[in-house]
């Protein structure tokens, strides 16, 4: 007999309540629960899980289930169906007492598996011994585990897991399982690590006392693979320092932490702490990558025997990825007492940690049997190159072509540059075309470079072939002279390709007025020679691309412009700027006025401008104040906050804001100043006011480590004591390590660096008891913070003299503080008694600028090196006195002369000499020279040094605009007549060359003549009107003579409105000469005239009607 399906469902429905009835389960006996409703159902159906839960009486639920086999209730859970709602097998497994054995015997398909692992979960992480965790994992759960799923491994899921379950775990998904197909990733794994561990106090997981949970390698137990998404914040969270200081040593936690992928703060911590937990733990026993950290104090370095230092030298060689740290190089260099060819090949790198004594010690024969070596050394310093340099060539070393010279590699930079004149000019050429060579020659002295490429320029000094011939990061190097190219033969695209000066990029840049190529493409140092002089004819189009080519681009440096560059530009465009401010150089926006931005684009005018630098424009026009102020109400600011809107508007205006804007303004504005290149004091202590309110990302000064302060960027180089004083000295020495040789890299300015030393050292000084911090040495001095945490007396007890000779140039360099530079030429003086020697004095650096007269009449000047070395801007201004006094004792050996490169490496300091000196210079001299910086010359130093200019440049009188260029640095001592004649010669004087003429030179020239000589840049006569100069200047002129100028000028002057008859005023004509040639009204009697640049002769001037007619003002005025 065969029912129908709707009556077995019926039938099946009555069995269901019958055994849910009031009297439920009164036909079951015992035995199996699951057989018992097999046998009841029959061939009518099976419940489902969640019917058979609600066939369980709830007091006997676990009493029937327990009665089931695991064969059954595999057989029951693998019914097609049978599961609806997941949260009912847990139920069941919440109960079963056999579930371990159902796991370890039972064989489930994978989906069945997928839902009895949450069920049973909870029941491995909280087993509490580590053998029944071991079952779990190894047995019960075996092929389960491959389908944990993000809840699964989730914190609150794990959160109370036992040690050995979460050891277990962590273990599992950081070395077997397989993450393609599952729903999270190792960082959620980590995540919950992090969560677990950091969760209560202390090592969680760690107990010295419990056999079980003492194990030192925690770090490997309890994060495994997955340390590489720590974070030091995380480190420092999951215990205590002193807690976890007893897990470092622990060889398994070293290696797991030697690895590159953990981040570097990190791997650094984990060696501070270990050194603070034992600091003479020995630096053999660190494995990988751990060797490389900064933070392995040098001494355990200095510590080592010869055998152990070369086995850590092959280790960093492998691991350190060719990193250098000078310290740890003259530690390891401090070692080794004898030197074979073996040794500097195991030093390799860490050679650059000899002293100067060991180098001597060296024999020469080992030295080049291992120049290969030597010279793939990147990180020597003068002395040491010159002392290596030295004792190769004493040796027999033959420096004489150009493989020879290659040889040397990087010791190139401790060659003497007159070793360049023993090689041929065609051997230069040759090596000149190996780019390392070339790469080493730029790190070299700038008197080596320019020995260097005089040599090459000799081959052939054609302008053409010297652009060819001078490798193109020595273009510099170039005499301005040697740029001026004959019509149509300036090749642009080689000469884009080189490096220029702006005052060599001005010889050439009137060169593209000819033929066609795209400004687009040319370089920044071709653009800065951008003048109102070398464009002068160029036609409108090819200006304005010019101009648009300096703009700022991305992924282009800057073109560097001076002001008078700037306003020319503006002058060129005035009256057909557009809208699109940022096709202009930023820079120059500086000097657009209110009218040239429509109301509407003030903002984007300012978004614009934001990207100038505002140190450009002299200080006098106060464009900062100016432009603020139309700033803010084009912004509609009121009041002293800046929003972060503004503030990324206004962009670099920030580094002109007053203390009040600073302190008031949004938190960003630290940001915006970082990029700024200098602070008034003001301005400093409202960033530290900003800062130690404790209101910036940067959180509590107390808190800061090295980090934050790197975070910081440039600003702590004018941080005072107000921050340093807070901050512990161990953060400032691990911070300083890696700012000084940025800021030394950068050339920053000694003052600076003088300054911040003084700030970032405490003021209490330490008794004078002796050296208590610690003998200054090879290795302490290689230190990139020292001298940090040596005040003077310390310093001055802690320095023996022996250690300064060996060390002079290391020291040098580091010490930037006056008193302990004083310190430095004491204990100089009595090393050598006798005097100093060149080698020694070339690497004083700025130690030198402390020197009294005495210290320098001791020193040894004999050479152009030397010379050069004692004059480099970079180490600070001389005292003219003492300048004078160098140089002086340089001319005084047999053969020494201001010849070009002297004057190139003198420079501004020709001003400390006397006139009769100065006339010793040749004219060619100054016409191979660079233009020189004379400024600060007195009035008849410069009339002495035009005479000569004036001779050395005398055959390009023809060509105007370069007889202007190259001797425009020398007009300042220019003659009344020889200022005039250039007035005729269309030549678009600047403003800055304009106001270095001589005063009284500039109040006798007529509004005519300045017309003339300044062009273009006539407008800026009004920019400038409150320079002295410029005002006097329009208050002798008549005002109707300088509205003919049409810029706005006004004079004080007031002029008669009759002429007196039979009057007394004398007019003033000015002739071609040098001198003022005068004629009285009256009597018709002239004075003498002197041509220009020749020797007096007469002349004759029109009366009255003369082009260059001037007043007598002084004679004017009484007649008033």
């Amino acid at each position: 007999m065969t029912l129908s399906n709707n009556t077995q469902m019926e039938i099946y429905k009555n069995i269901v309540l019958l055994l849910q009835g009031s009297a439920p389960l009164k036909c079951y006996m015992g035995g199996s629960f699951y057989i018992f409703l097999r046998n009841t159902f029959l061939s009518f159906g099976f419940p489902d899980v969640s019917t058979f839960i609600s066939l369980l009486p709830p007091t006997r639920k676990s009493e029937l289930l327990n009665t089931i086999s695991t064969s059954e209730l595999h057989q029951f859970l693998s019914q097609s169906g049978v599961i609806n709602n997941t949260s009912d097998v847990c139920v069941i497994f919440d109960s079963y007492k056999n579930t371990n054995a159902f796991l370890e015997n039972e064989v489930v398909s994978d989906d069945l598996k997928k839902v009895i692992l949450p069920c049973v979960w909870k029941f491995a992480l909280r087993s509490n011994s580590r053998s029944e965790v071991n079952l779990w994992f190894d047995v019960r759960l075996k092929n389960y585990l491959g389908f944990l799923t993000k809840s699964l491994i989730s914190p609150a899921e794990v959160q109370n897991a036992s040690c050995f379950a979460f050891q277990r775990l962590v273990s599992f998904l950081g070395n077997n399982f397989m993450y393609t197909s599952s729903d999270f990733g190792r960082e959620d794994v980590y995540a919950t690590i992090r969560s677990y561990l950091s969760n209560g106090s202390g090592v969680r997981c760690y107990n010295p006392n419990d056999p079980e949970l003492n194990s030192t390698s925690w770090f490997v137990d309890y994060i495994g693979s997955f340390v590489t998404f720590i974070t030091l914040d995380d480190f420092t969270s999951f215990a205590s320092t002193s807690q976890t200081r007893v897990l470092l040593v622990d060889q398994a936690n070293q290696e797991l932490f030697s690895n590159a992928a953990i981040p570097e703060d990190v791997r650094n911590y984990y060696i501070i702490q270990l050194y603070a937990f034992d600091s003479t733990y020995s630096v053999i026993n660190l494995p990988g990558i751990l060797l490389c950290s900064p933070d392995i104090p040098s001494s355990v370095f200095s510590a080592l025997n010869e055998a152990d230092t070369m086995v850590i030298l092959d280790r960093r060689k492998e691991f350190c990825n060719g990193t250098v740290d000078p310290e740890v190089s003259a530690a390891l260099a401090s070692n080794i007492q004898t030197f074979t060819a073996q040794t500097i090949e195991n030093l390799g790198s860490a050679s650059s940690g000899l002293t100067s004594a060991q180098i001597t010690s060296i024999p020469p024969a080992v030295l080049e049997l291992t120049l290969s070596i030597l010279a793939l050394v990147t990180t020597w310093n003068q002395d040491q190159a010159n002392k290596i340099v030295q004792a190769l060539l004493s040796a027999g070393f033959q420096l004489n072509n150009a493989s020879s010279l290659e040889s040397l590699g990087s010791l190139v930079v401790g060659l003497p540059s007159k070793s360049i004149e023993k090689i041929t000019a065609s051997e230069l050429l040759t090596a000149s075309k190996n780019p390392i060579l070339v790469s080493n020659m730029v790190e070299a002295p700038k008197v080596l470079q320019e020995t260097f490429v005089k040599k090459i320029i000799s081959v052939d000094s054609s302008p053409a072939k010297v652009v060819e011939n001078v490798p193109d990061p020595l273009a510099t190097e170039i005499p301005p002279i040697l740029l001026l190219f004959p019509a149509g033969t300036a090749d642009i695209s080689m000469i884009n390709k080189k490096t220029w000066t702006q005052d060599q990029s001005v010889m050439f840049f009137g060169a593209l007025a000819e033929g066609e190529f795209d400004t687009e493409q040319l370089s920044r140092f071709v653009l800065q020679g951008f003048t109102c002089t070398t464009v002068r004819k160029m036609n409108k189009n090819r200006i304005r691309q010019l101009v648009r080519a300096c703009r700022p681009r991305k992924g282009r440096a800057k073109v560097e412009l001076k002001e008078p560059q700037l306003t020319c530009m503006y002058n060129l465009l005035q009256g057909e700027l557009s809208q699109n401010f940022t096709d202009y150089p930023s820079d120059m926006l500086l000097y657009l006025s209110t009218k040239d931005v429509q109301r509407s684009n003030c903002r984007s005018y300012f978004s614009a401008l934001g990207a100038a630098d505002f140190m450009v424009a002299s200080s006098s026009l106060n464009k900062g104040q100016q432009q603020l102020s139309e700033a803010k109400t084009c912004l509609g600011i009121n009041g002293l906050s800046l929003s972060t809107d503004n503030l990324e508007v206004l962009g670099s205006m920030v580094c002109t804001l007053d203390s009040s804007y600073i302190e008031n303004s949004d938190p960003l504005i630290l940001e915006k100043l970082k990029a700024c290149k200098d602070f008034t004091d003001s301005q400093i202590a409202a960033m530290e006011r900003l800062l130690l309110s404790g209101n910036t990302k940067y959180g509590d000064v107390a808190t800061w480590n090295q980090q934050t302060l790197e975070d910081l960027g440039n600003l702590p180089l004018y941080f005072t004591r107000n921050i340093w004083g807070p901050l512990r000295a161990t953060t400032k020495k691990r911070f300083l390590k890696g700012f000084m040789p940025n800021l030394r890299k950068a050339k920053t300015q000694k003052k600076k660096l003088k300054k911040l030393f003084k700030q970032v050292t405490p003021l209490v000084a330490r008794r004078a008891a002796g050296c208590t911090v610690g003998n200054i040495t090879g290795v302490t001095v290689s230190d990139p913070s020292f001298p940090f945490g040596y005040d003077l007396t310390q310093f001055d007890l802690c320095l023996d003299v022996p250690v300064l000779k060996e060390n002079l140039n290391a020291i040098c360099e580091k010490v930037d503080d006056d008193d302990f530079q004083k310190v430095i030429l004491e204990k100089l003086n009595q090393a050598y008694p006798s005097g100093v020697s060149d080698q020694d004095v070339q690497v004083l650096g700025s130690v030198s600028r402390v020197a009294s007269l005495d210290d320098i009449s001791k020193w040894n000047i004999t050479n152009v090196d030397t010379l050069a070395a004692l004059m480099k801007t970079e180490d600070g201004t001389w005292d003219p006195a003492k300048s004078k006094e160098i140089i002086m004792k340089y001319l005084s050996t047999s053969g020494n002369t201001l010849g070009s490169t002297e004057l190139n490496v003198i420079d501004s300091n020709l001003c400390s000499l006397d006139t009769s000196t100065l006339r010793t210079i040749t004219p060619d001299s100054i016409k191979n020279a660079n233009l020189l910086n004379v400024a600060e010359c007195s009035l008849e130093q410069k009339k002495v040094l035009y005479e000569i200019s004036n001779t050395s440049f005398s055959s390009l009188r023809g060509n105007p605009r370069d007889f202007y260029n190259l001797n425009k640095g020398y007009l300042g001592g220019a003659p009344l007549m020889d200022i005039v004649k250039l007035s005729t010669q269309n030549i678009s004087m600047d403003v800055n060359v304009f106001r270095s003429l001589d005063p009284n030179v500039i109040t006798s020239l007529t509004v005519t003549n300045v017309q003339g000589l300044m062009g273009q840049n006539v407008p800026d006569l009004k920019l400038f009107e409150n320079d002295t100069l410029i005002e006097n200047w329009v208050n002798l002129q008549r005002q109707s003579d300088l509205d003919r100028l049409g810029v706005g000028l006004i004079t004080t002057r007031t002029d008669p409105t009759t002429a007196a008859p039979n009057s007394n005023m004398t007019e003033t004509t000015v002739g071609t000469s040098g001198q003022n040639n005068t004629t009285d009204a009256v009597t018709g009697t002239q004075g003498n005239t002197t041509s220009l640049g020749s020797t007096q002769a007469g002349a004759t001037a029109t009366q009255g009607k003369h082009a260059l007619l001037t007043v007598n003002v002084l004679t004017f005025k009484s007649e008033v």
